[in-house]
């Protein structure tokens, strides 16, 4: 189901956070700000770094920094890397097996026209634009 996780979620508070500074933050001085789960949100600033969306640098000056591949990445890569996938509804994955499939009428415009008309249309976003 199309919903968008937690961690895509507080990535994206923490990114706009992070957007305007220009020396390194601290997890520390982001989690005091914006309220979110210190631990959790460590995990994410390693799913954002291991995907180059932020830099970190060790030490008592150090923290987390934006990349400049935030403002060429679309929204939908951005989402990718916490989604597992961006579907209206389960029928929409390729290997589900439906037990209702015969009888359903609504699978095709799901699967076939409204996945493809959101996916298409957030593929035009560029991440830097949501933050």
């Amino acid at each position: 189901m199309l919903k968008i996780s937690k961690q895509s979620d507080y990535g994206l508070v923490f990114l706009s956070y992070l957007k305007d500074k220009k020396k390194y933050v601290s997890l520390a001085e982001v989690v005091e700000k914006t309220h979110l789960p210190v631990r959790f949100l460590a995990r994410i600033a390693s799913y954002l770094k291991k995907n180059n969306l932020v830099e970190s640098f060790e030490g008592k000056t150090g923290g987390y920094k934006i990349t400049e591949k935030v403002k060429k990445i679309t929204l939908y890569d951005y989402l990718k890397i916490f989604e597992k996938n961006l579907f209206f509804t389960s029928c929409s994955k390729n290997d589900y097996h439906c037990p209702y499939e015969k009888s359903c009428q609504h699978k095709d415009f799901f699967k076939n026209k409204l996945n493809k008309i959101v996916i298409d249309n957030i593929k035009n976003y560029k991440l830097a634009e949501i933050i």
